[in-house]
């Protein structure tokens, strides 16, 4: 074995001691059970204090309003006060791990699908059923967004917002070229390769067409979905070598043909730092973005950006939550943490509040009583949302138990593609070998 390649199995062996540690500390939280102080379905407690712990990522605008919810909540029910945890995503799971394993996990937590099977399993989080209809309503969410937080029929979390997958593309760049997309965008990838080669020969190789997203899990995703599979099949993959080989080598073409940007240049945004879209960047007048993040795009950057669908058949599109609300298993007051759920996606004035920050309210209600009040430009978003997902494929199962270590597998496995340390088809192998004792091990 090369020097190179035993560093790498070095690199391996650790993140899978490390990951290994992190699934043992939910396995202990959830040792004896999950039921806490109350009972399933029991009703918020009104008559004695309550205080709540809540925990989310994200950045001090989305605190600020996340807090001022949590005020509004406390003033229409004084009895219930909050403590706030916040901090970027990078190590949110590992502290929400940590708490976890000490039975003092926030009442509330914010998750995204990327854990909601681990999570439920290991009993970490509240079976919310029991409530739906009573404390929970939920009749205003669509069944497909509210699907995505079920398992095995039964809801465990609760949609906050809503997105769908878009690519993010710079109209000061392309429209003097003639090259502004339509909006119903691309018919194929053959169609798209060609306009993003177009867009790089027109600005003489200054912008690429597109960002190199071969490294991009979401994306991957949408492109399986488009040929009929998903990024899962119960506990195992649902790629195979040949899929992973031919993503790999659709987007050497792209570099190679100029249509992408080099491996070089889409390395710096491959961890998801917004600030470092290329777009944003000005160095490719396209790279994948989520609908919602339009308005945080536009404000890094004087260019006008426009919002136009993943090239081919939309049938890879889906709308997806942006992030949950669950509700601690093992805490004492669910009922009154099922409440405050339940006042963040159906109180007209929490959702006044909220707005897009996270993305587009789930409750059709309260959505539609906000888009008269919004800004040209979140209107905008609205609609191609509405569109978008109007045409999109069926909801994807949950994802399975230990996905939230693919997207660091698929990185290195384009990076390293990217940089020709290794062909798309052994890279492909890796990756796939590597994934499939991944989710063996996480469910193990």
């Amino acid at each position: 074995m090369t020097i190179s390649g035993m560093r790498r199995r070095s690199r391996w062996l650790r993140h899978l001691l490390a990951t290994g540690a992190a699934l043992a500390i939910l396995a202990t939280a959830a040792c004896g059970g999950s039921a806490g102080d109350q009972e399933p379905g029991a009703a918020p407690v009104t008559d004695q204090p309550v205080q709540l712990a809540v925990a989310w990522w994200g950045g001090p605008a989305r605190a600020d309003l996340t807090q001022k919810v949590l005020d509004l909540y406390t003033q229409k029910h004084p009895n219930v006060t909050f403590t706030t945890q916040w901090q970027g995503y990078a190590g949110y799971y590992d502290k929400i791990n940590t708490s976890a394993a000490g039975r003092n996990a926030p009442d509330l937590i914010q998750i995204d699908n990327r854990v909601l099977r681990e999570y439920a399993n290991k009993e970490l989080i509240a079976d919310l059923t029991p409530w739906q209809g009573s404390t929970l309503k939920v009749d205003k969410i669509d069944p497909k967004l509210l699907g995505t937080g079920k398992l095995d029929d039964k809801l465990y979390a609760v949609p906050l917002a809503s997105n769908t997958q878009a690519l993010a593309v710079d109209r000061t760049v392309v429209e003097p070229l003639g090259l502004l997309p339509p909006e119903t965008g691309w018919a194929s990838w053959d169609e798209f390769g060609a306009w993003a080669a177009k867009v790089t020969q027109g600005t003489g190789g200054k912008v690429s067409g597109v960002r190199d997203e071969s490294a991009n899990i979401s994306f991957f995703e949408y492109w399986l979905r488009q040929n009929g599979k998903e990024l899962y099949d119960g506990q195992k993959p649902g790629f195979t070598t040949q899929d992973v080989t031919a993503w790999l080598e659709l987007w050497a073409g792209l570099r190679t043909s100029g249509a992408a940007s080099s491996a070089e240049v889409a390395q710096p945004a491959n961890a998801g730092d917004i600030s470092k879209n290329t777009v944003v960047t000005k160095q490719t007048a396209a790279s994948f973005s989520y609908d919602n993040q339009l308005t945080e795009l536009n404000k890094a950057t004087d260019h006008d950006l426009v919002l136009v669908p993943i090239p081919g058949a939309t049938s890879g599109a889906y709308a997806r939550p942006s992030q949950f609300f669950t509700a601690y298993g093992r805490g004492e007051n669910v009922g009154t943490a099922v409440d405050v759920i339940n006042f963040f996606v159906n109180d007209p004035e929490a959702g006044a509040i909220l707005g897009t920050e996270r993305g587009l309210p789930p409750n059709d209600d309260v959505s539609a009583a906000l888009v008269p009040t919004f800004t040209d430009e979140l209107k905008y978003v609205a609609a191609y949302d509405d569109r978008i997902t109007a045409q999109a494929g069926d909801t994807p199962p949950v994802p399975a138990q230990g996905d939230n270590q693919m997207g660091q597998l698929l990185i290195a496995a384009a990076e390293n593609a990217g940089f020709g340390r290794q062909t798309p088809q052994e890279a492909a192998a890796e990756f796939v070998s590597q994934a499939t004792a991944e989710l063996e091990r996480a469910s193990s």
